[in-house]
């Protein structure tokens, strides 16, 4: 009987089939997985408009930004002297849907605006190191770019002196991420001087510079043009004469008819505000005691013209008309002292203090009637 024949396999190791049952078990494993990576919901995009406004959105000046304030919120009084205080400064409308606010002691700060949805989102405009010690002068727009006058506060400051005291600087707005870097006047020294400066309609720049001396200080002027670069001198009445208002039937029409739909009729009225061109103007109507005088404070752009009194009061005027109505009270003893247009929207700054004192500081966003 011939013998079993036999077997050359291990015993000790599995057989073919074993090694075909596992990978096979294996590849559906990593197939399910697969399958199952793929039937995950994409992350969510980040909403480019985070907050709303529809209702009117109240915001507050607290640290080194802008947030809305508790429930019930009030002022700390005595504050800081203006000069030094933390308060939202100056703002200025770069076209529709973009305002740049300059805020003292903090920073630049660019708001941009959803008007359809009537949402927005607020955010720095670099860093803001350049205004420690250093008080804002002046905030204007022209050909989309962004200029903020930083001085040194004559009467207030307690911080130690800057190298230079004065400085202007020049932002980009509508470039995301852009930070803002000193604009070079071409005066050397002189620039660090620079206590005023004031755009004028043919292009120009009006600037006030001091130096000190013995008693306080001596001021120079000087006309600056932006796109040569020249630079000449003026006299005080050249300067002066730039900066005295003019009637308000020179004024754009949307301007006048806001003027007149919010002043009371018959008072002198002081209208002042930035225009489309960059330059600010101040334009005076009406007749009466000076002490009797409405300062009205806004601004003219193509999106039409908006104006407040500081008793909350406020007006757009456009092609088609004007509305006014009351803008709401972020806390007691709140009084408005800017505002600009936007696309659907108005955009307006507050403040809470007595003279030369400011407690608080922010900004209203809200539906444009």
């Amino acid at each position: 009987m011939a013998p079993a024949p036999r077997s050359t396999s291990n015993p000790d190791l599995p057989s073919r089939s074993g090694f075909d049952r596992r990978a096979a078990v294996l590849l559906c494993a990593v197939l399910l997985s697969a399958a199952s990576c793929t039937r995950r919901p994409a992350p969510e995009v980040p909403e480019p408009y985070p907050e709303s406004f529809a209702r009117g959105a109240v915001l507050r000046l607290a640290g080194s930004g802008l947030a809305a304030p508790e429930p019930g919120a009030v002022s700390v009084p005595p504050g800081l002297p203006a000069g030094v205080a933390p308060s939202v400064a100056a703002l200025a409308a770069v076209d529709g849907r973009t305002a740049v606010l300059a805020l003292n002691r903090t920073g630049l700060a660019v708001l941009r605006i959803d008007p359809e949805n009537r949402r927005y989102r607020i955010e720095p405009l670099g860093t803001g190191e350049e205004f420690a010690g250093r008080t804002v002068g002046g905030l204007f727009v022209r050909d989309g770019r962004a200029f903020c006058l930083l001085y040194r506060d004559p009467l207030f400051e307690t911080l130690p002196p800057r190298d230079p005291p004065s400085i202007l600087l020049e932002a980009d707005p509508g470039n995301p991420g852009a930070v803002s870097r000193p604009f070079d006047l071409g005066l050397g020294p002189e620039a660090a001087g620079l206590f005023a400066l004031f755009p004028q309609p043919d292009g120009s720049w009006s600037l006030q510079l001091r130096v000190p001396v013995k008693d306080g200080f001596e001021s120079s002027f000087r006309r600056f043009e932006p796109g040569s670069g020249a630079v000449r001198a003026l006299s005080r009445q050249e300067f002066e004469e730039t900066l005295t208002p003019r009637l308000l039937s020179t004024a754009p029409d949307v301007l006048r008819r806001a003027a007149r739909a919010l002043a009371p009729e018959g008072c002198p009225a002081l209208v002042s505000v930035s225009l489309p061109d960059g330059s600010r103007g101040a334009f005076a109507f009406g007749e009466g005691d000076p002490e009797e005088t409405v300062e009205l404070r806004g601004a003219v752009t193509d999106r039409g013209a908006a104006l407040v009194a500081w008793n909350a009061v406020a007006v757009t005027a456009r092609e088609d008309g004007e509305s006014a109505f009351r803008l709401p009270s972020p806390m007691p003893g709140a009084v408005y002292r800017d505002a600009v247009p936007l696309e659907g929207a108005v955009l307006a700054a507050w403040e809470v203090g007595v003279f030369p004192n400011i407690e608080e500081s922010g900004v209203v966003l809200l539906p444009a009637p």
